[in-house]
């Protein structure tokens, strides 16, 4: 009785705790600066050398099947995300179910939307830790994993699409996003490396003991998380291939599919995918938009307008979609956590 009862006030702690972090996320700051986001982006894209009549002609002509089409691409990597979740989990010696571990990660995803520095991972992490009972650094630790897994699977995509679209001619311009993209993934593996070595002692033996302890468990995470290679690689193929079949669908919905060769459709999709892990804007806003429309005019020789259209109908479902689904998902998950708290609380001590 007395550990039913601990249990369940532990539980309750967690339930308080996650409004308290769903109130930070849509306090009056984040509103501001998300607002101030758009502002600051919008002016840009207005003051850009593009002819928004004829641009938002071309998105009111998309072809709506395919447009839809592209929404469920979207939402079908999302369930491959969400089973790749679970494996690493597993890898790590955890067990989830698969519906709960979905509707944490399409909620991180809209915090990452609204709120810059990627706070959708760490909100992430607490979430599991409030619904599965994972600690918290664990938690990250498989999270961390996953991140660094698709880095590297982007990367070398990144460099199969871009010599097959460019063969040995490769443009100067898009030279800053491989580099900087390479550059990561040589710091990922050497903290990768530190971690599965169990390096860095002397610094450790310098922190505080409940830092260590955290650290272990996120390294336990991170490094658990590695393994069953012959799952876990073709569930990222497939990521990345359901977001070049989302751009594809948009591209042919809005009739500029003949421009496009299929590894071209690729190229975009993960040029763009690395430019949302630049945490300055939440969800890569402005950045991604104009990232896209740079590559498009330099891959695919697309003009502005056709590129403006593409790049915003497609961030329509990488970015709109996820604000609504996601932060209904939201919304809903910490209105049913208020109202279990209380029941908790009564059934303690």
């Amino acid at each position: 009785m007395v550990r039913c009862r601990a249990v369940t006030v532990s539980a309750a702690m967690e339930d308080v705790a996650a409004p308290r972090l769903a109130s930070r996320l849509l306090s009056r700051r984040t509103v501001l600066a998300l607002v101030i986001t758009l502002v600051v982006v919008g002016a840009a894209l207005w003051r850009a050398n593009i002819k928004w009549a004829d641009t938002w002609r071309n998105i009111r002509h998309a072809d709506l099947r395919l447009y839809l089409l592209a929404v469920v691409v979207y939402y079908m990597a999302m369930v491959v995300r969400t089973v790749r979740w679970r494996l690493l989990l597993r890898n790590a010696q955890e067990d989830c179910a698969l519906v709960p571990l979905g509707e944490t990660l399409l909620a991180s995803f809209f915090v990452n939307c609204v709120v810059p520095a990627k706070m959708g991972d760490i909100y992430r992490a607490f979430r599991l830790r409030a619904r599965e009972g994972i600690g918290a650094s664990k938690a990250f630790g498989t999270i961390v994993a996953e991140r660094l897994l698709d880095l590297f699977v982007l990367m070398s995509l990144l460099l199969l699409a871009g010599g097959l679209t460019f063969h040995n001619r490769v443009p100067r311009q898009l030279l800053p996003y491989l580099a900087s993209g390479l550059v990561l993934c040589a710091i990922a593996v050497v903290v990768v490396l530190t971690m599965i070595l169990g390096r860095g002692r002397r610094v450790l033996a310098l922190l505080p003991q409940r830092l260590v302890v955290r650290y272990e468990h996120f390294r336990s995470g991170t490094v658990g998380s590695f393994g069953r290679w012959g799952e876990v690689v073709p569930l990222s193929l497939a990521v990345w291939g359901f977001e070049a079949g989302r751009l594809a669908c948009v591209v042919f919905a809005l009739g500029f599919g003949d421009l496009f060769s299929p590894p071209s459709f690729l190229l975009i999709a993960l040029v763009a995918a690395l430019l949302t892990t630049v945490p300055f804007t939440p969800g890569g806003i402005g950045l991604v938009e104009g990232g896209m429309i740079f590559v498009l005019q330099q891959v695919a020789s697309v003009g502005g307008n056709a590129a403006a259209s593409i790049a915003l109908l497609d961030r329509s479902v990488s970015f709109g979609s996820v604000v609504l689904c996601g932060g209904l998902i939201f919304l809903l998950t910490h209105a049913r956590q208020q109202q279990r708290s209380p029941l908790a609380v009564e059934s303690g001590p």
